[in-house]
């Protein structure tokens, strides 16, 4: 009884445990299941494939416009006031200096009375009256040059009847000379008393005297023709003097007049050829100094495009790369996709609102925006058969490839940026 105690188990129960007839269990597999599990290997296969040797490209989306060679233009307002005219029109064709507004800066006083105008009139009343004293100046000269004219014709008439007259006078002479001379020998010969023969003497010696006065008088007229002469001359030379002077002030008022006009009214020229593209200040609008007025678009055949990229991707857009661009105005479903190649890229970011198209880049952008220009492969687009030029100001949407890395590169990618982190 003791030694049974011992085990706990009989030695048969062992021995049956050493034994044993049972044998594996076995599924017999049907032909779907293993033609399922061929195409799970397969496409575990191509998964792994395609993740060790596809590529992915990242790319960015940029906005832009199209605009010409040199950039569209603005023209700014160069003084305060309101626009009285307008010369132009959009679609208009300008050269360089085409006047393009007349700008008012008329300011009034405390009575109501416009200040440049008071002035204004002033200056012109100055200019009139000046310009009034030049005309009675010239009348009075013509006045006085006939009068001395008249009066040296005169002289003339007079200077050739007195040499009518000294003529006479020298025949007159000659022949009581002639009689005298006669006289003489019956004066001699006592013919004749001695009184007769001094009252012959005498009427000789008074047609000498009047030959000589005749004589004097010429000269006398000679010389007042002369000085009358001097005198037409030198109211010549005053009148031009004193027109000269005049003329002078008048240049002066006149000089004077344009700055102030210049000063008052402001017009504004086009800096350069081209056609204007739209007008944003008509007539009766205020407006201020350094406004813009008006667009112009340059008179150019040739176009780029002028696209804005955010500071994440500048750093992956190079020059020469390639850049795909659909136009609104022309919907890439219809007419397809432009290339285009990228010629520069700006130095430095600007903000947002210094951009002159602001209105097109995304106001949600954090940080500067760079310029990127790219040249069209083709200046024109296929529409309906015919080719058409793209218009400046027509807004773009351009695809730019930044880089290309592994599938693999990019699932991983959360891992290097913690890493980075790190």
């Amino acid at each position: 009884m003791v030694a049974r105690g011992k085990h706990l188990y009989r030695p048969e129960y062992f021995e049956a445990q050493k034994i044993s007839n049972e044998g594996r269990i076995l599924l017999n597999t049907s032909f779907n299941q293993n033609i399922y599990f061929v195409l799970s290997i397969l496409v575990l296969i191509a998964v792994i494939i395609f993740i060790s040797f596809a590529e992915y490209i990242r790319r960015e989306t940029l906005v832009g416009i199209v605009s010409p060679i040199g950039g569209m233009v603005k023209v700014q307002a160069n003084d305060s006031g309101f626009v009285e005219q307008l010369f132009v029109k959009e679609g208009d064709r300008v050269e360089s200096m085409t006047p393009l507004y007349e700008i008012k800066t008329e300011r009034f006083d405390d009575t109501g009375v416009g200040v440049k105008k008071r002035i204004l009139v002033s200056i012109e009343k100055q200019y009139q009256l000046l310009f009034e004293r030049k005309k009675q100046e010239i009348q009075k000269a013509d006045f006085e040059r006939e009068a001395l004219t008249d009066d040296i014709n005169r002289l003339d008439d007079e200077v050739s009847i007195l040499h009518n007259v000294l003529k006479l006078s020298n025949s007159e002479l000659e022949l009581t000379r002639s009689l005298f001379n006669k006289q003489k020998p019956l004066f001699n010969k006592k013919f004749i008393s001695e009184v007769e023969y001094q009252k012959k003497q005498l009427e000789l010696y008074s047609k000498e005297s009047q030959v000589q006065i005749h004589k004097l008088n010429i000269q006398k007229l000679i010389r007042e023709k002369e000085k009358l002469i001097f005198t037409l001359k030198s109211t010549d030379i005053n009148l031009s003097l004193m027109l000269k002077d005049i003329d002078k002030q008048l240049e002066v008022i006149t000089q004077n007049k344009v700055e102030f006009i210049s000063q008052s009214d402001s017009q504004v020229l086009s800096p350069i050829k081209g056609v204007i593209a739209s007008i944003l200040a008509v007539e009766g609008h205020s407006v201020s100094n350094g406004q813009t007025l008006l667009v112009i678009s340059p008179d150019s055949e040739k176009a780029f495009i002028e696209l804005y990229a955010p500071s994440r991707s500048i750093g992956f857009i190079k020059v020469g790369q390639k850049v795909r661009l659909r136009f609104d105005a022309f919907p890439y479903e219809k007419f397809g996709v432009q290339a285009g190649i990228i010629t520069s890229i700006s130095k430095s970011a600007i903000a947002a609102d210094m951009i002159s198209n602001h209105g097109l880049v995304n106001n949600t952008e954090v940080g500067g925006l760079y310029q990127v220009r790219v040249e069209l492969l083709k200046p024109t687009i296929t529409v309906y058969g015919r080719e058409e030029r793209f218009v400046s100001g027509m807004t773009v949407i351009a695809d730019v490839e930044l880089d290309t890395r592994k599938i693999y590169e990019w699932m991983l990618e959360p891992l290097y940026t913690i890493k980075g982190k790190v």
